[in-house]
């Protein structure tokens, strides 16, 4: 469910309250989140959807942003420290955003390379400039960064909430 609000949210909504170049990438905000509280196992199929879901909207070659995903879920599954700094939340709070923000910088290296291979490899096919560093650009990444700790906070309470049901379920 949270992944449609964010397709919704990324390809419609956002879109009113940013300029163009400001816009978050909310997904690569909810595949941070997902690496951090449920490790890249169990993450790997939502992922896999979210960018199903971001391809769909995206003009670049279909199955680029679903790649880029998983290898930045793959990431930010690595950094295990973050997850042991939980209990100090102020510090967790400060690299949780880092890590969003680089991993919001990640994608669009990552997605700038693969658009040169496709106009090396597919002559013509795509004609994507890939994102140009600019003050628009690093507030789109501090955007992401702040609605990150959104998306984190959501499924973090959402995951408590299922547990707890599934406790009382069990004793009840």
């Amino acid at each position: 469910m949270l992944i449609l609000i964010v397709f919704i949210l990324q390809y419609s909504v956002l879109g009113v309250f940013f300029q163009s170049a400001r816009i978050p990438n909310l997904f690569v905000a909810l595949v941070a989140s997902l690496a951090i509280i449920f490790g890249f196992k169990k993450s790997v199929s939502w992922t896999i959807l979210a960018g199903f879901l971001m391809d769909i909207g995206a003009p670049w070659l279909f199955g680029s942003g679903m790649l880029i995903l998983v290898l930045i879920l793959w990431l930010v599954d690595r950094l295990k420290i973050v997850t042991e700094l939980r209990s100090k939340r102020y510090l967790f709070i400060v690299l949780f955003a880092l890590i969003v923000f680089v991993s919001s910088f990640a994608f669009d290296f990552f997605l700038k390379f693969e658009l040169g291979a496709e106009r090396y490899i597919l002559q013509g096919i795509s004609n994507l400039p890939g994102p140009a560093v600019s003050p628009d650009y690093f507030f789109k990444l501090i955007y992401s960064a702040i609605l990150g700790m959104g998306i984190y906070h959501f499924l973090r309470k959402a995951r408590i909430r299922s547990h707890s049901s599934l406790a009382v379920r069990r004793t009840g």
